[in-house]
């Protein structure tokens, strides 16, 4: 029978469970959609899947504790198909939750994350918890977004080296500089079409925005893209309606940053 102080010597179970699990979770790639922006994300769904059978196996499991909850209601501006401005409410929530991964004997690590939410319903709570719990297991498993490959499983043969021009580079160089450039002339070569004008006012400049995020990003809306805008410090909480033409540019250009990738 081991001592007390050889027991307190002893290296915590939880450390060596958690690079075993790590070794048996796998890889959890972005197979869910978000149907306003269009872009790929891994749900919480497939993370429970994955982790449930790697963490019973194991004997791991995993209690929370809600250290704080802040929420929030935000009036936004929602634009329609047209631009108009219809006025909206949104429910947001951050909370901070420290979790605490167990061992079968006992020994425990914690981490504590934080989750935001929002929601025009009654779900933003539910969606910080997801966000926090999801974030927490990526990071403490280092879950990877698709398999990793070794490199020794791989080989490339038969490749023939691509033949250069006779000649050293500097001698390539010194001919081409030689060359004199020719310039070939285009018949009846179309005006370019000037651009239409600028809107005038901010408003103007969000109206056209919207309506060329509406046919660029499927599932556009900007009421939500705002919201997270604010949320993440990109741009300023102002009204739309009283925007000045700065910072309607800024927020425009924060949405082409954020968004236009996401096609």
């Amino acid at each position: 029978m081991k001592t007390a102080e050889e027991r307190q010597n002893e290296t915590p179970m939880i450390y060596g469970l958690i690079g075993q699990a790590m070794r048996e979770i796998g890889a959890i790639g972005k197979t869910s959609k978000n149907q306003q922006q269009g872009f790929m994300y891994r749900g919480i769904d497939a993370v429970y899947n994955a982790l449930n059978p790697v963490m019973s196996k194991l004997g791991i499991f995993i209690t929370p504790e809600i250290l704080d909850h802040k929420r929030e209601e935000r009036t936004t501006k929602k634009y329609d198909q047209q631009g108009n401005e219809r006025t909206s409410v949104l429910f947001y929530s951050i909370i901070t939750v420290r979790y605490t991964v167990y061992a079968p004997d006992g020994s425990n690590i914690q981490l504590t994350v934080i989750g935001e939410g929002m929601d025009s319903g009654d779900k933003a709570t539910n969606k910080a918890l997801s966000i926090a719990m999801k974030y927490a297991m990526f990071q403490l498993f280092c879950i990877p977004t698709e398999d990793l490959v070794d490199p020794d499983a791989e080989t490339h043969t038969g490749i023939t080296p691509k033949t250069m021009p006779a000649g050293t580079l500097q001698e390539r160089v010194n001919q081409a500089a030689r060359t004199p450039a020719t310039v070939t002339k285009q018949a009846n070569v179309p005006t370019p079409m000037q651009e239409p004008p600028k809107p005038q006012t901010a408003q103007e400049y969000i109206k056209a925005a919207v309506a060329r995020f509406t046919r660029e990003i499927p599932g556009f809306n900007l009421v939500t893209a705002r919201a997270e805008l604010i949320a993440a410090g990109k741009i300023e909480d102002v009204p739309s309606a009283t925007m000045s033409m700065a910072q309607a540019v800024a927020m425009v250009k924060a949405i082409d940053e954020t968004y236009g990738g996401k096609k």
